[in-house]
């Protein structure tokens, strides 16, 4: 155990909180989000990229008044990060941040409980 006021690091078992549950099914739901949020992304600004380089006539068309549909299209770059910034804020505080307390909270109490400070066995406490 350590004294008040010292380091709080250091009753955190980093391994245990590595194997727990609750770690491993934030890590695979953050990736299921991730992922693929980060495949549509690098999707919509390559696409945009290729089309502005290769579909001058396309991206030159006027929508209204000299509004084309290059600057729309760039214009929804900073929309779609925004709504994805927003998508993933979201996740995050519902699903992600309490899971990742959870696991805090396994890897305190874990590394609190283990003989002499030193790293405890998860599968053991899990039983």
């Amino acid at each position: 155990m350590s004294e008040p006021g010292s380091d709080r690091h250091s009753e955190i078992d980093w391994e245990a909180a590595e194997r727990s549950p609750e770690f491993k099914e934030l890590i695979a739901k953050r990736k299921r989000f991730v992922l693929p949020a980060t495949i549509f992304f690098l999707s919509w600004y390559l696409g945009f990229i290729l089309l502005a380089g290769y579909a001058e006539d396309f991206m030159g068309e006027s929508i209204y008044e000299g509004l084309t549909v290059g600057y729309v299209l760039a214009l929804s770059q900073f929309i779609m990060v925004w709504v994805l910034a927003g998508v993933y804020l979201r996740k995050a505080n519902r699903e992600f941040d309490p899971l990742a307390r959870k696991a805090a909270a396994r890897a305190v109490d874990v590394g609190r409980r283990a003989p002499g400070g030193e790293i405890g066995d998860l599968e053991e406490e899990q039983r």
